[in-house]
């Protein structure tokens, strides 16, 4: 069961070809999943900063009821690969709102 929220909690629906390993690595090499879950990692850890939780939840497994979750003490570090990714891709105002959100964390 998903913690408490005040958000959203996305669905994650990902087909494969069956070929394992390197699903998994096309996976993680494509932007467009990638960004995702950069996005919901900071937006699930915002949430649960708010909500006082000690997970954040990112995405819902299909309809499963099984959720990818962070727990409160890798929250920084997830947020620090945030800002390294934006930093990347020259976004850096959403930069400083994910350093506000470390700062709470603290």
């Amino acid at each position: 069961m998903a913690k408490k929220t005040t958000r959203t909690i996305p669905k994650m629906i990902v087909s494969t070809k069956g070929e394992g390993k390197a699903d998994i690595e096309a996976l993680s090499n494509n932007e467009v999943f990638s960004t995702a879950v950069f996005k919901e990692a900071f937006e699930s850890i915002k949430d649960a900063v708010k909500t006082r939780s000690k997970t954040a939840v990112l995405f819902e497994l299909g309809q499963s009821e099984y959720y990818i979750e962070i727990e409160k003490r890798d929250w920084e570090q997830a947020l620090q690969s945030c800002i390294d990714k934006l930093v990347e891709d020259e976004k850096y105002e959403e930069c400083i709102k994910i350093k506000d959100v470390i700062e709470k964390i603290k």
